[in-house]
């Protein structure tokens, strides 16, 4: 397997608007990927993952990532992981196949949790192009989608969100006040939002740090009157490059009058952007009104993670 070979696979699973949105998008796919590869049968990284774990499992080669020849004669290089760092709840990550991005190639990657198997996954996960709101399935696998990616130009988002007639506006934040009032809203949220555990979790200030260290931390100001926190951090990552949103939420009495797309607005107006920069975010299919503010502000679906459960496993539990 070849650095050609990796990166043709790598295009093959990637979003159609990358191409468009990104002139350099074949370097700079390489480029995201390169780290994760070079971790493949790195035995140090790995033992630093197993040490930091405290799992029963010696071997750090087992920890690293891995190339895993599949019966059908095609490759793939994954990697154990576990979900929100729980280790009730591994899973395999796929994180270069050249198997095709389909029903038949998802079929051939189930071999890889039996490579696995002293972990005991629950499932693997692939990300796949495109909108997988309705995920492919076949008798011998469930697919359900994890998060989407939505994405547009940086300009797109900055042009869009016709206005509702209320002054909304950003004004920087400080890191430790903006958590205190990210998690009030998000408590707030709960009460109307009982499932909102299982789809969103709330910046916290470490978090929130980071985007003040880029100048992209901020209140949400409407009509004069603290609404609310968005932040937002370089992040070029699958080959695209640009900026994701950390954290936007406001609070119960600006919920709901259509602030959400005009907040993107601006924060896309704030961001030192290239013209071939994106806005990015993960959103959970279950989390509508995110995902209904994302697509209103002009970004769309461009990938989704997806966890693929082949019969026989558990699959991943929503909570």
């Amino acid at each position: 397997m070849t650095d050609t070979a990796v990166h043709s696979a790598l295009e093959s699973w990637s979003p159609a608007q990358l191409r468009d949105w990104n002139p350099s998008w074949r370097q700079d796919l390489a480029a995201s990927a390169a780290p994760a590869l070079t971790l493949v049968g790195d035995a140090s990284w790995g033992a630093a993952v197993r040490d930091a774990v405290q799992l029963p499992v010696a071997d750090p080669l087992l920890w690293a990532n891995r190339r895993l020849d599949l019966s059908s004669g095609h490759w793939a290089i994954t990697g154990i992981r576990f979900r929100g760092r729980d280790i009730a709840k591994p899973f395999v990550d796929v994180i270069a196949t050249d198997v095709t991005p389909d029903t038949a190639g998802i079929a051939e990657l189930a071999e890889v949790l039996t490579a696995h198997r002293e972990f005991a996954p629950l499932c693997l996960r692939v990300h796949l192009p495109g909108d997988q709101r309705s995920a492919p399935a076949s008798d011998g696998f469930t697919a359900v989608p994890d998060l989407l990616v939505v994405a547009a130009p940086v300009a797109r988002v900055a042009a869009g969100a016709a206005s509702t007639g209320v002054d909304v506006e950003l004004v920087r934040a400080e890191p430790a006040g903006a958590a205190v009032r990210v998690a009030d809203a998000y408590d707030g949220l709960r009460r109307s939002e009982p499932d909102l555990d299982q789809w969103a979790t709330a910046a916290d200030q470490d978090s929130l740090a980071d985007a003040d260290e880029e100048g992209l931390l901020f209140d949400v100001v409407i009509a004069g009157r603290t609404a609310g926190v968005v932040a937002a951090a370089r992040d070029d990552v699958d080959g695209f490059t640009g900026f994701t949103v950390e954290e936007i939420v406001l609070d119960a009495e600006h919920r709901g009058h259509g602030y959400g797309p005009l907040v993107l607005r601006q924060l896309a107006r704030a961001l030192p952007a290239g013209p071939s920069d994106v806005l990015r975010g993960h959103i959970h299919p279950g989390n509508t009104r995110s995902l209904r503010n994302a697509l209103a502000s002009g970004r769309e679906v461009v990938s989704s993670l997806v966890w693929v459960t082949p019969t026989g496993y558990p699959g991943m539990p929503t909570i």
